[in-house]
């Protein structure tokens, strides 16, 4: 199940941004094939859970799709959906290169009020040097770039960033305060949990939906406080 899917036309579509009634009206009137898995293209059925939450489903319960395309095509399309909920045109798989000639491709690229953001997705384990390398290209062309991970990556990359801290930043001496979740203030890394409510996890264990997520990197309100990103 999933609450961002496709349109007919292509177009990235949030079943939580549908009221309830237009919701389950929708689902009387919506022919097989109006709306496509995020994951694999597939027809997708609209349901609602028990607890009145809307979603999609594959129509045989069952997708083919490798589990790490699988995520990493249902965030891109959550974060696409949320986007368009909010009246922003993202874009996915977009390439670019910094000034010194690096290439990189967004995977999913907007600009709002002068900003260009973007926002990647990884799912399978990626070595520190290798976050901090990409990164550095986006700084590099002036673009922010903000990261979505499934928890088991969040939880390997934060044994690196924590000691990379620790040494860094504390001289090895771990600080009265605690380091918050030991991200790094130069690599805002969030969780993704492409299920369900498709929440965004972030420090202190706190959550919100992708577009309250996505709001508090437009407004400000998403920032870095003692060793973790958060919203305020």
């Amino acid at each position: 199940m999933t609450q961002s899917a496709w349109t007919r036309d292509g177009r990235p579509v949030d079943a939580a941004a549908i009221p309830s009634a237009e919701w389950e009206s929708l689902k009387q009137v919506a022919q097989l094939g109006d709306f496509m898995m995020p994951c694999c293209k597939a027809p997708a059925v609209l349901k609602t859970s028990i607890n009145g939450l809307p979603f999609f489903a594959h129509l045989s319960d069952e997708c083919g799709t490798a589990p790490e395309t699988k995520w990493h095509k249902a965030g891109k399309a959550a974060v696409l959906a949320a986007l368009t909920s909010m009246g922003i045109q993202g874009c996915d798989e977009v390439p670019g290169r910094s000034p010194r000639g690096d290439k990189w491709e967004a995977d999913v690229l907007f600009s709002v009020s002068g900003r260009t953001i973007v926002i990647e997705l990884q799912r399978s384990y990626q070595h520190l040097r290798d976050f901090t390398r990409r990164q550095e290209r986006y700084t590099a062309s002036a673009v922010e770039c903000y990261w979505l991970v499934r928890p088991q990556t969040f939880i390997t990359l934060g044994k690196a960033t924590s000691r990379l801290m620790l040494k860094r930043d504390f001289g090895n001496v771990f600080p009265p305060g605690g380091i918050g979740t030991g991200m790094l203030p130069e690599l805002p890394v969030a969780m993704l949990d492409t299920e369900g409510e498709q929440l965004v996890q972030f420090g202190e264990f706190k959550t919100a939906k992708v577009p309250i997520w996505l709001a508090g990197i437009l407004d400000g309100a998403y920032q870095y406080r003692r060793g973790s990103w958060n919203l305020g």
